[in-house]
């Protein structure tokens, strides 16, 4: 069973690559963002086409995404325990195209689910059911799967702008859980053409200015990569990582590592309650259970027990077995 422990901590590492990284590339039509963002990874990339960016590129892995229904079926079938390796098998990278338009489906999903046809119906101070709430959940909880399912992620999105300022396009309920995930904000700037007509890649931004938005959590990365390709970002991310490596004395390790070190496995509901029926009948013996009935109830609510709750009450059963035991251990019956 995993414990919490804050003198035993475990201790981040940087991984290498892009693999697990979440990436987001904006900008206007034409700049490269999808046919650079499918190259992106060790394998096929698979293309959740909320809008038909792939008419240009041939070969892609995709499904056509038309409502929130399907958007969370690939979701799953790429995050579910039955589907994952078999996906991971053929898929490293997940792109995402594009955030406004699968936003707009979350939308439509929430308003007609719980809604009279908008948001804002359901947005008002007499309102029972917040729908802008009820949407920015509802999308934050598919995103959340998908950027911490293991794959390369990447978000395409059209630019904006708001009083002068460039911005990837879409309300904050959907850029948050996003943006703040992301490894790395690229906003594109098309470049023009050559002396012979030819257009030229465009160049990647990858640092915040008064103008638009752009970051990358690696302080080492370079500020902009003209002619942006994959392998060129690929390329900026590794020396970054490196650069930050030699000056911490921390060495970069592989992905699976990083994973390795940041899952804690969490008790099942029948772990956890046999748990609890262990420190039950320890204190029970002891006479305690005036005090074990006071910790249940003031989880549970008066009258309450242990034994009724479900498997979705796992995380109160939890809370409830981590006082059980202080109160064995205060009380001298197990060793701390």
């Amino acid at each position: 069973m995993a414990e919490i422990d804050i003198f035993n901590p475990q201790e981040s590492v940087v991984a290498e690559g892009t693999e697990g990284k979440v990436i987001m590339l904006y900008g206007t039509n034409n700049t490269g963002k999808t046919f650079q963002g499918v190259r992106i990874g060790s394998k096929q990339a698979y293309v959740m086409a909320c809008e038909m960016g792939l008419n240009a590129i041939a070969g892609i892995k995709y499904n056509k995404i038309s409502s929130w229904g399907d958007f969370k079926k690939v979701v799953k079938q790429f995050t579910s325990k039955n589907t994952v390796d078999k996906a991971k098998a053929i898929y490293s990278t997940i792109v995402i195209d594009e955030v406004y338009a699968s936003s707009v489906f979350c939308k439509d999903y929430v308003c007609a689910t719980h809604g009279g046809g908008a948001l804002s119906l359901g947005a008002n101070e007499n309102s029972k059911v917040n729908l802008y709430q009820m949407y920015e959940q509802e999308y934050w909880r598919e995103i959340n799967k998908l950027v911490g399912s293991g794959y390369t992620v990447v978000f395409i999105a059209h630019k904006d702008e708001k009083d002068g300022y460039t911005l990837p396009k879409g309300d904050k309920r959907c850029l948050n859980p996003i943006i703040d995930n992301c490894d790395v904000v690229c906003y594109l700037t098309p470049a023009g053409v050559d002396e012979k007509g030819k257009v030229i890649k465009s160049t990647a931004h990858l640092a915040q200015t008064n103008e638009y938005f752009a970051r990358c959590r690696f302080t080492k990365i370079v500020t902009e990569i003209p002619e942006f390709t994959a392998e060129k970002l690929e390329a900026a991310l590794a020396e970054a990582i490196r650069l930050e490596a030699d000056e911490t004395g921390i060495k970069a390790v592989s992905y699976a590592e990083q994973l390795e070190r940041n899952t804690s496995k969490k008790a099942s509901y029948e772990e956890l309650m046999e748990e609890v029926a262990k420190y039950g009948g320890i204190l029970a013996e002891a006479g305690l259970i005036e005090q074990m009935t006071e910790i249940v109830e003031n989880v549970l609510g008066p009258g309450k027990k242990v034994m009724e709750c479900t498997k979705k009450q796992t995380e109160a059963i939890e809370v409830i077995l981590e006082d059980l035991k202080e109160l064995a251990q205060e009380s001298g019956l197990v060793k701390n």
